[in-house]
């Protein structure tokens, strides 16, 4: 039965516990450890004040030895060495209640004032009974006291010729060692409880970020992708955990919404050249006799389609990928050869004044294969949206320690109200080709921020237009005559 009760309380008691909030079970445990570091703490204190007392309890009581002796050796040469102990302890003084005894072999044991009181120590009669060689302390209780006792031996021309018995009550020193518990116990008991109400505050502040962050989670678990903890506090560690917290959130909130834009347009970017493939095998299918002129043009609307969905799901595909922090295959790059390249490629385009700046002498470090599709698609962009005359200008400069790589035309530019969204993807302005996917300038964007630079516009209505993809100095690994950087 016994048994069995224990493990019901213990039950009991492990129920309660568990029913207790996170905070007060954990300032519950906090608390224990404390308290059993400050018992530990205060138990070590008292035993070093007990110990340091002692020794000087000690130190004082073994000072009554020399003391004899010396007085001792100064009596008169007729006096005996008896009649000397008798004299001594009558006119002796004793300090701090020290009982004296005097055993000179022969003699009556001869003892101080108040020296009745501790005769019956079982250890005085110990030494009184049998020399101890050397002085010895020990200690002794009588009627619920506790004495020092200390035994010596009497030597005279090297031979022991008695013994000296010193006691000191331990009593005063017991009452210290109350004192002393009590003080520090008191200043424990303070100090732990400073402790455990500032681990409450701090705890259940970082408990309640916490638990913030945990109901927004739920909350955004259940499709609330808005709800933001919103943290106003110190920049700690629980701060930056909601802020960390909100900014992911955000990222992925901006990622959901960039897929849903993405699947919205390309249904609808795909949606017309579907329809037109299925309109041209239809009227194949319903046409029992077509001549060959008709059924190639049908093949060649259906091939043409076909290339546009193609060419867009890789530009998507590019655009994708640039997403991914290794997508980037970077290797050091001749940038004269590059631009020199790449204006080789651009001046196919159509018939353009074509012009190609001064190029600094650099080696940049950077993806060759799509900085070179992101400046094609700009010349490219540049050829149609000028005319047979116009200028398009490719070149390069260093500015403030940046690379910047210009694409710039004398076509009819760009209107103020698209320059903020020509960058988007699926975004086509008032461009000419309306049959393209608006993906070139995406990009090229793309592009630019996975080689940690950007790209800007510089346009007017009727002034041309002039794109800028800039990199940051870390790009430029080496300069002409100058070796490394």
């Amino acid at each position: 039965m016994g048994s069995k009760h224990v493990q019901k309380v213990l039950s009991i008691r492990g129920l309660r516990l568990r029913n207790l909030s996170t905070v007060t079970r954990l300032m519950l445990i906090y608390a224990l450890i404390s308290a059993a570091a400050l018992g530990l703490l205060l138990t070590q204190v008292v035993r070093i004040y007990a110990s340091h007392a002692k020794s000087v309890i000690i130190s004082d009581l073994a000072g009554e030895v020399p003391e004899f002796a010396s007085a001792a050796n100064l009596r008169p040469a007729q006096e005996d060495l008896y009649t000397f102990a008798q004299s001594y302890l009558a006119t002796h003084i004793v300090t701090n209640q020290h009982i004296l005894f005097i055993d000179i072999f022969g003699h009556t044991v001869l003892g101080s004032e108040n020296s009745s009181q501790v005769s019956g120590l079982p250890q005085v009669s110990a030494f009184l009974a049998s020399t101890p060689k050397v002085t010895t302390f020990v200690t002794g209780d009588l009627k619920a006291t506790q004495y020092l006792v200390m035994g010596s031996p009497i030597t005279e021309g090297g031979k022991v010729v008695g013994v000296l018995v010193g006691v000191t009550s331990l009593a005063g020193l017991q009452g210290q060692e109350g004192q002393v518990i009590l003080l520090a116990g008191m200043e424990a008991l303070v100090a732990l409880m400073f402790s455990v109400i500032a681990g409450y505050l701090l705890l259940r502040r970082v408990m309640r970020a916490v638990g913030k962050v945990t109901e927004t989670a739920v909350e955004i678990s259940h499709g609330d992708l808005d709800r933001r903890i919103d943290f106003r506090g110190q920049s700690d560690e629980v701060g930056k955990l909601a802020i960390a917290f909100d900014e992911m959130i955000t990222r992925i909130s901006q990622t959901m919404e960039s897929q849903r834009r993405l699947i919205a347009d390309v249904s609808h970017q795909l949606k017309t050249p579907l329809t037109v493939i299925r309109g041209n095998l239809e009227l194949v299918s319903r046409s029992k006799e077509l001549d060959k002129a008709e059924l190639d043009e049908v093949l060649e609307t259906v091939i043409s389609e076909t290339d546009y969905m193609k060419s867009m799901l890789e530009a998507l595909l590019m655009l994708e990928r640039m997403n991914d922090g290794n997508a980037l295959n970077e290797t050091s790059v001749d940038l004269r050869s590059f631009i020199s390249d790449v204006f080789t490629s651009a001046i196919t385009l159509g018939k353009r004044e074509w012009h190609l700046g001064d190029i600094p002498d650099l080696a940049v470090r950077f993806d060759g294969p799509k900085v070179r599709g992101a400046l094609l698609n700009l010349l490219e962009n540049a050829e149609k949206a000028t005319s047979e005359g116009d200028t398009i200008a490719l070149s390069a400069v260093t500015y403030n320690g940046h690379l910047d790589i210009s694409v710039a035309d004398s076509g009819l530019g760009i209107q103020p109200v698209y320059l903020e969204k020509i960058f988007e993807r699926f975004e086509r302005g008032a461009s000419r080709d309306q049959r393209g996917a608006g993906l070139g300038l995406a990009i090229v964007q793309a592009v630019a921020k996975a080689h940690d630079g950007t790209v800007k516009v510089d346009s007017a209505p009727g002034e041309g237009s002039t794109f800028t993809m800039r990199f940051p100095s870390s790009r430029i690994v080496e300069r002409a005559g100058k070796g490394a950087k």
